[in-house]
């Protein structure tokens, strides 16, 4: 491989890349930014262009090390772990997401033949409420803002949105390539915007990026116009034509407008010896690449802000960086030009201000997908891989159904739905959390969906058609949350997924050399006992087994009332593994013991009354609260803080009467702590 990359058309200007070879020493310009009135500063490194974070005292801890000749990863800029070669995740549909595919991760895991469930939580980091502790008294502070990198979808967002904005729209699909060789972040850690690793590979995909965009805006007259002007198509580059695309482009760029400091660095980028650019459209391209790999445009940096209270380490934001967090928060994109406006006359700073603009970009369509996203990143509906339709058992249950044939996209439809449901609750019809969790509405179009449910496809507009009495209910009762990729179910998959995603219930995956062999496999079948019957023998009398299992299992028998493709069914058939014959038809028992959170085990009939036993439970609401809040800001919560007043405020809203959803997730930036930041210990 080449280790390095020209810039601006010039043999002399190369840009060394993290490789396995050393390469030259680079040579670097440096400059300071005051990190707040604490004093403390934040170091950037130029390298030909690449502005590398190389240090800062405060919350930032970490250097970002790709030094040239290293053939190192980058560190993380939060919490000191490296990340080699990717970050993984994906954004498709049947990913696995960075996570195991399994929703248990208990006994009954997949195995050989074990296949997976939908809405998966192993592998993934526990939300837990009881972290938030006890809200204080006094004003308190809220956690540690920690520096964090924009997100890959953030990161992607931006670089489109702002090639827009800046009348460059036509050159997004020539980098739409380069874009997706950014890493995905994983779900590890239960959110992709919980994953604060950067690798090598995001340096060279970001730089990658960087180039293209510099060489396609500036190839030619009318990019040249569009990005800066008519006067950058002049011979010369006039001064006053640089500071205007720096005031403009620039200031966009890097969501706020450039400091005296700044203009100077980027002034020598265009005009300096360092080499001297031969063009205007090279000294253009230059910065625009320099720009584009600042710390400021891939990572989210707030470093101004007044003192509160007279205090050092505590900061309300400028108009620029809560402009930024509106538009990262709830549009996971870079702020329009409007937002930045009411930063300039420092409307946004007020109350008043504040407000006005976010219930402008809280009605965002943009707003509406970064809310899907936390539903899909918090079900996890990415960790399922898939039906195994090619299976002649799976074949025999699925007669009729046209599931795996061209045109047909089951699990789509399924996710869908679920999207569909959360969207009628919080835009549409708003509705509480109660109104979602107990809803008999069929939203879904697909003819396929409502065959499996025995109702008619909505068509679009007029009413919706109800689901049949006594079949399903709410949310948690869609197939989306039901299904296995085997014909069989696992009843051991959908009871841990209840308690984990749903209740907030930490459940250990067993050790596997501490238990017999075998014990980690699914029970074969059997045409003498059900799939409840199977499981249960598969730990009964075994005290190591029952004593986590006890917390979940029956949960997971009660949903026994629904096959792996989420249809409703009293009698369960039993089919030969390899030749699909139908063995045995056998009759479902949905009836348990179920004992959620504090209170006593109480005896369930059926799915119905476990949904409604589930929302009594009260554990709903701060589970839903937890995972919203770290989702939405990005960190896991400091305990005793302001953090526990917001985790608060989101359950009065859930539990209020008549508190509709969108007004509990635009809770969260009402916060008197969203328009601040705390800086960590060194």
């Amino acid at each position: 491989m080449s280790y390095g990359t020209r810039l601006g058309g010039r043999s002399d200007w190369v840009m060394p890349l993290p490789s396995p070879a050393p390469c030259p020493a680079p040579v670097r310009r440096t400059t300071t930014a005051t990190r707040g009135a604490n004093g403390k500063t934040l170091k950037i490194h130029w390298l030909f262009g690449l502005q590398l974070l190389v240090a800062c005292t405060g919350n930032i801890t970490d250097r970002v090390d790709v030094e040239a000749g290293s053939g190192a990863s980058a560190n993380s800029a939060m919490g000191g772990t490296g990340a080699a070669g990717r970050a993984s995740g994906s954004g498709g549909m049947k990913s696995s997401a960075g996570g195991p595919a399994t929703s248990g991760g208990t006994s009954g895991s997949s195995g050989s033949g074990g296949g997976t469930s939908a809405g998966g939580t192993s592998g993934s980091a526990q939300t837990d409420p009881s972290q938030f502790g006890t809200c204080p008294d006094d004003s308190p502070a809220p956690g540690a803002t920690p520096l964090s990198k924009l997100t890959t979808v953030q990161y992607r967002n931006t670089v489109r949105d702002l090639l827009t904005a800046s009348g460059l729209d036509d050159l997004v699909a020539g980098v739409t390539p380069l874009l997706a060789a950014v890493p995905d972040d994983s779900t590890q850690a239960s959110f992709r915007g919980l994953d604060k690793r950067i690798s090598s590979d995001h340096v060279n995909a970001y730089f990658n990026v960087a180039t293209a965009i510099g060489d396609a805006a500036t190839k030619d007259a009318t990019h040249l116009k569009a990005l800066a002007g008519s006067c950058a198509t002049q011979s010369t580059l006039a001064s006053s034509c640089l500071d205007s695309f720096l005031g403009e482009f620039g200031r966009r760029a890097l969501r706020h407008p450039l400091s005296n400091d700044e203009l100077t660095e980027y002034r020598d980028v265009a005009q300096g010896d360092s080499p001297t650019a031969s063009s205007p459209a090279e000294a253009l391209r230059n910065v625009v690449v320099a720009l584009l790999m600042s710390p400021r445009f891939v990572n989210q940096l707030e470093l101004t802000g007044t003192p509160v209270a007279g205090k050092d380490d505590y900061f309300a934001l400028d108009g620029y960086e809560i402009a930024a967090r509106l538009a990262y928060t709830f549009w996971q994109t870079l702020p329009d030009d409007e937002l930045l406006s009411t930063a300039d006359d420092g409307s946004l700073a007020t109350d008043s201000g504040f407000d006005k603009e976010l219930t402008r970009v809280f009605a965002d369509e943009r707003t509406q997908a970064t809310l899907w996203q936390f539903w899909n990143e918090w079900l996890r509906f990415e960790a399922f891989t898939g039906f195994s339709s090619e299976r002649p058992a799976f074949q025999a249950l699925a007669a009729g159904e046209h599931l795996g044939e061209p045109g047909h996209d089951h699990w789509g439809d399924m996710v869908q739905e679920v999207r569909d449901l959360t969207e009628l609750y919080t835009w549409k019809q708003p509705g509480t959390l109660l109104d979602l969790m107990t809803s008999n509405v069929s939203v879904t179009r697909s003819a396929d969906l409502s065959h499996l449910y025995g109702v008619k496809a909505w068509s679009g507009s007029g009413s919706y058609p109800t689901l049949p009495d006594g079949t399903r209910e709410g949310l948690l009762l869609r197939s989306a949350l039901l299904v296995s990729s085997l014909e069989t179910t696992n009843p051991f998959h959908r009871g841990a997924m209840i308690r984990r995603a749903i209740l907030c219930e930490a459940l250990q995956p067993p050790d596997p050399t501490s238990l017999p062999p075998g014990s980690l496999d699914p029970p074969p079948p059997s045409e003498a006992l059900t799939t409840r019957q199977r499981f249960e023998a598969k730990i009964a009398g075994n005290n190591l087994c029952l004593r986590c299992h006890q917390a979940f299992s029956n949960i997971g028998y009660t949903l026994e009332a629904y096959d792996s493709l989420g249809r409703f069914r009293t009698e369960e058939q039993v089919f030969d593994e390899q030749s699909g014959k139908l063995l045995a038809t056998l009759p479902v028992d949905s009836a348990a013991s179920v004992q959620i959170g504090d209170e006593a085990a109480a005896d369930v009939n059926g799915p119905l009354e476990l949904n409604r036993a589930i929302l009594a439970s009260g554990r709903v609401e701060p589970c839903l609260s937890a995972n919203y809040f770290r989702y939405a800001l990005r960190r896991d919560p400091t305990p005793d803080s302001a953090d526990a007043c917001a985790f608060e405020h989101l359950q009065t809203k859930l539990t209020a009467s008549g508190a509709v959803l969108a007004d509990v997730f635009r809770q969260i930036a009402t916060e008197p702590a969203f328009r601040t930041r705390k800086v960590g210990s060194p």
